[in-house]
């Protein structure tokens, strides 16, 4: 319920009276279980990314880093354009607003780059990551990144049709950035098959 508000009012317009009319609760209930309309946004958009990319990690588990890429890239760009277009240009107006609430944007940006964090420490294990990458910093600089072409195609500067290869491209070249090896050759062979 909060995701289709979120879809059709955007994330700062989100009232307590409208979460709680939607939930058929009263608003003291709310104020009980979450103690704030940030709370319970950000409860909604965990849930919502947990649900969507927790069973995605388990079905990659055992491709290779830029295999578990080229999924996670897809599976994104397929609900981006398809059933969360409203919400995900909500989300991100919100994510590049002046001053976002620290935990909302914590809960549209944390789990997506532990994900990432994954495949760079799944680099790291196979021994093709380069020595001087931040393993820290570039799973955050990597969501930015993505999220500003998310926030392109929302004003309208990427049609449909090409989100898929604008991510993944821009995704994969971050990557051959830090790789090695036989880690680096699949990134090299996966952007440049992107078409």
């Amino acid at each position: 319920m909060t995701r289709e508000l979120i879809g059709e009012l955007g994330i700062e317009a989100i009232t307590m009276r409208d979460l709680a009319l939607r939930c058929e609760v009263a608003v003291a209930t709310l104020y009980n279980q979450f103690g704030s309309r940030e709370a319970i946004i950000a409860a909604a958009l965990r849930s919502d990314f947990e649900g969507r990319y927790e069973p995605l990690s388990q079905r990659t588990l055992a491709l290779g880093p830029a295999e578990k890429l080229r999924e996670r890239i897809g599976e994104a760009a397929r609900a981006i354009v398809g059933p969360m277009r409203d919400y995900t240009r909500s989300v991100m107006f919100f994510y590049f607003h002046h001053k976002p609430d620290s935990t909302l944007r914590a809960a549209i940006h944390d789990f997506v780059a532990t994900d990432f964090t994954a495949i760079v420490r799944d680099i790291e294990t196979r021994g093709d990551l380069q020595p001087w990458a931040r393993v820290d910093t570039f799973a955050d600089d990597l969501i930015t990144q993505l999220y500003a072409l998310v926030m392109k195609w929302s004003q309208g500067y990427i049609a449909d049709r090409r989100l898929r290869a604008r991510l993944l491209h821009a995704a994969s070249v971050s990557f051959i950035g830090i790789s090695r090896g036989q880690s680096r050759e699949d990134f090299e062979i996966l952007a440049a098959g992107i078409r």
